[in-house]
């Protein structure tokens, strides 16, 4: 009997365990395309290989075959921009078994070394020549992840790793072979540029992974989008009175309507002379019909609802009154959250989605803090949006968040714009900074606000808050490259830092230099050197400048 009982159980966890795989989202991977530097490689290829692999290793996703993907996505064109909005698109996604296609780019793919010699000092014999190569990789993808079924960008995201090494052997070689070779396989192994393109990869599988709440509740919100559109164009008549308040109406489950929909009912109203000629004709809406059973596609059956309390002051349905669709209420019965419009009284169920105003405002600021922590800057940018919409346009914490995330993103116009609203509010504009001092350095947020300038380390020490009559100025200065890095032949461009002077209670000037860490991949606090904590390319370096111009504008408006 026991034997029995565990092959029933095995039997159970068999079926579940293949439940949940059916379950996963079904993934198509369409080629990445080759870096800008390297057109004609192979690096595309070989980085989608990498790709899949690492996707099936979670057992997260159902990723397909490759060779069939690539061959049906030949067929449509991407280099169209309606191309997501062509029927054909989502025909052959389908064809495929595909709920989402994942495409992309490799945008970076970098590699850089400096030779160096230096002494190396032996105990016994002298010193020898030592030749040491610094090594510097950079690889990032660009992706999206779209819906099949509607063609809409679910996830916008980017996935980079940055390495650095010394060796006393060369890698360029290697690196070029890499960008000339039919496979990467090999030199991916071991050399740093293949390092950075696993970890790369990585990052773009842990965006994913992390990012999954956003891809089921936008593949929801499409799909509810769809039914609300087609229930707007349903439209039908009174068949017949059942009996008991119950009529039979003529549209049904192939409509996409559901037990508990409502149609607003109309009646058109005849005025006759006494001979019975028609002198006027209004329609007018006398009540909704709740859907009580939807056994047959082309009809229902369906209770009366009077618009009046009494529903004596209009007449009872009649056959050919004119049913349509109560598309708000339907919006919020399939979860798509409460419209102003329904009141509580005749209000459907409330579900996950359909929740207060306030509370719904709650949820999409911890979803965003969550992904601007994570750095998912369009999705912190996207729920920040929505607890605007709710209820909280002017919330200082919803225009901090949606000034941090488009300041990420580079829309430097609109972060501006949503910055200045914050400081209009008397709230202050945080800014990550790292403070360089002679015996190394500090981190903190620097705080701009109506009439105040202040510094707040992570640790007591180095803090300052100064008034508009203590502040003596505030610009841009550039930090040497000696101090931003210990190796002389380091090709990076010198840093744009703030230098802020200030009298303290004392009338004493002071000087600090901040440094603005937002732009910097991959911080190690941690580390003792800035370039190692902070690490920076030149584009990041272009960026920073941008947004330290636009600091200094507010520092000058709002404080002084």
């Amino acid at each position: 009997m026991r034997i029995k009982i565990s092959i029933i159980a095995l039997a159970l966890l068999f079926c579940m365990n293949a439940a949940a795989q059916d379950n996963r989202p079904k993934i198509a991977i369409k080629t990445l395309e080759n870096p800008p530097d390297f057109p004609g490689s192979n690096i595309g290829n070989g980085l989608t290989d990498i790709l899949t692999t690492e996707l099936q290793n979670t057992g997260k996703f159902n990723v397909l075959e490759r060779s069939s993907v690539d061959e049906l996505m030949k067929e449509i064109n991407f280099g169209s921009t309606e191309w997501a909005k062509n029927p054909t698109f989502a025909q052959k996604g389908q064809m495929l078994g595909a709920q989402y296609i994942l495409m992309g780019k490799v945008t970076n793919f970098g590699y850089t070394e400096h030779r160096e010699t230096r002494q190396k000092f032996q105990l016994l014999g002298p010193n020898i020549a030592q030749t040491i190569y610094q090594q510097q990789a950079d690889v990032r993808v660009d992706f999206r992840l779209i819906d099949v079924s509607t063609g809409q960008t679910v996830i916008s995201q980017w996935g980079e790793a940055h390495k650095t090494g010394g060796s006393e052997t060369s890698e360029e070689a290697r690196f070029l072979r890499v960008t000339k070779s039919n496979s990467m396989t090999t030199e991916l192994t071991s050399s740093l540029i293949g390092k950075t393109t696993t970890e790369a990869v990585k990052d773009v599988v842990r965006k994913l992974n992390a990012l999954s709440a956003t891809v089921r509740e936008a593949s929801h919100q499409a799909s509810l989008s769809q039914v609300v559109e087609r229930l707007a164009s349903a439209q039908g008549m009174v068949l017949g009175d059942e009996g008991g308040g119950l009529w039979i109406v003529g549209l049904g489950s192939d409509a996409g309507l559901v037990k508990g929909d409502r149609l607003k009912l109309t009646h058109e109203n005849i005025v006759r002379d006494k001979k019975g000629n028609i002198l006027y004709k209004k329609a007018i809406e006398i009540g909704t019909m709740e859907i009580t059973d939807i056994s047959m596609g082309d009809r229902s059956e369906a209770r009366f609802v009077p618009a009046s309390a009494d529903g004596s002051s209009l007449p009872k349905p009649q056959e050919n009154d004119t049913v349509k669709v109560d598309v708000e209420y339907a919006r919020a019965l399939r979860g798509g959250g409460m419209p102003s419009s329904v009141s509580s009284a005749s209000a459907p169920p409330v579900t996950s989605s359909a929740i207060a105003p306030a509370a719904s405002t709650e949820a999409f600021l911890k979803r965003a803090d969550g992904y601007l922590e994570g750095r998912f800057w369009s999705q912190a940018l996207y729920e920040y949006n929505k607890a605007a919409a709710a209820t909280a346009p002017n919330d200082p914490r919803v225009l901090l968040g949606i000034s941090t995330a488009r300041y990420m993103l580079k829309d430097f116009t609109e972060a501006n714009e949503t910055a200045d609203k914050l400081l209009q509010t008397g709230s202050p504009l945080k800014i990550p900074v790292a403070h360089n001092h002679s015996f190394g350095f500090c981190t903190g947020e620097l705080l701009i606000q109506k009439g105040q300038l202040s510094f707040k380390p992570h640790k007591p020490d180095h803090a300052f808050e100064v008034v508009a009559s203590g502040l003596v100025g505030v610009e841009i200065g550039l930090l040497p490259r000696s101090v931003w890095t210990s190796s002389p032949h380091e090709g990076r461009s010198n840093i744009p830092v703030f230098v802020i002077r200030w009298r303290d209670t004392s009338g004493h000037e002071k000087k600090y230099d901040m440094l603005p860490v937002i732009y910097m991949k991959n911080q190690d606090v941690n580390a003792t050197r800035l370039d190692k904590a902070f690490p920076m390319d030149d584009g990041d370096i272009s960026d920073l400048g941008t947004f330290e111009k636009a600091m200094i504008d507010f520092i000058q408006r709002y404080v002084k």
